[in-house]
């Protein structure tokens, strides 16, 4: 079984001046191929946010602490470029982005999000869709995308642990899946087994740019599923955005280095 998101979700055709100047600058850090770097392999960090208050001081101290490490990490690093990817109203700027990168897509309206018990985190899976329905991940340079969220600080320089075929996440103890899973499994990703389902979720994440193309629209899906769901919203709980991209990458083969480090 699967949703679909709300009839009048799509995309706005158009960006702002603001965001597009700022996506030009997103794409501005990553460099081409250096022969001084061989085997060099940059991905470009994906913060995903929404335009509040608490989310921009969030944003503010963690694009501190990635220039900081891009910085120590050197020439050869892997740390590219960088876009604060953001859920707002209408996809309006909120005037952070003469501070960082920014890529505005807008967020569920209030009836919308309503009907999903008014399930924030909803706009992460779907700010990914709107970002590649826009083109986004066309116009990023690296290969990779390394997703992020507002409260994660890096400590020092993250090289790019994933590879063309593989992805590489956060191993997180409370997304272990069990046999009493399978009856949801069953329903809303027919084919999959408990043992298919990963404890990962959609970030901090490493991943190939095809690769997550391919998961986005099934992540939203199935986490609108999900939620609608009583018996999966009362299981998954406030992490049900995260199983269902867990779900997804099991359902579409795609398999993660799980690491207990990031």
């Amino acid at each position: 079984a699967s949703a679909s998101a709300p009839a009048s979700t799509s995309a706005s055709a158009s960006a702002s001046a603001s965001t597009a100047t700022s996506t030009e600058r997103s794409t501005s850090a990553a460099s081409a191929a250096d022969p001084a770097c061989p085997g060099r392999r940059p991905y470009h960090t994906l913060l995903t946010s929404q335009a509040t208050t608490y989310q921009a001081w969030q944003s503010r101290i963690m694009y501190y602490h990635f220039v900081k490490q891009r910085k120590l990490a050197g020439p050869c690093g892997e740390m590219g470029g960088f876009t604060r990817l953001v859920a707002s109203e209408d996809g309006k700027p909120d005037g952070l982005e003469a501070e960082m990168p920014s890529f505005f897509v807008r967020q569920y309206t209030t009836a919308e999000i309503a009907r999903y018990g008014h399930f924030g985190v909803l706009n992460r899976p779907f700010s990914v869709v709107q970002f590649a329905d826009r083109g986004g991940f066309e116009a990023l340079q690296e290969q990779f995308v390394y997703i992020a969220e507002t409260d994660h600080v890096l400590m020092r320089p993250l090289p790019n642990l994933a590879t063309p075929d593989k992805a590489a996440a956060f191993s997180f103890g409370y997304m272990h899946c069990g046999s009493s899973h399978q009856p949801l499994l069953d329903k809303f990703a027919p084919g999959v087994t408990y043992s298919d389902v990963q404890p990962v979720g959609p970030s901090p994440l490493v991943v190939s740019k095809p690769v997550l193309r391919r998961l986005a629209p099934l992540w939203l899906n199935l986490s609108l599923a999900l939620k609608l769901d009583p018996v999966a919203d009362r299981r998954f709980g406030w992490v049900l955005e995260m199983w269902g991209y867990s779900i997804a990458a099991a359902k579409l083969g795609v398999r993660h280095d799980v690491l207990s480090h990031f």
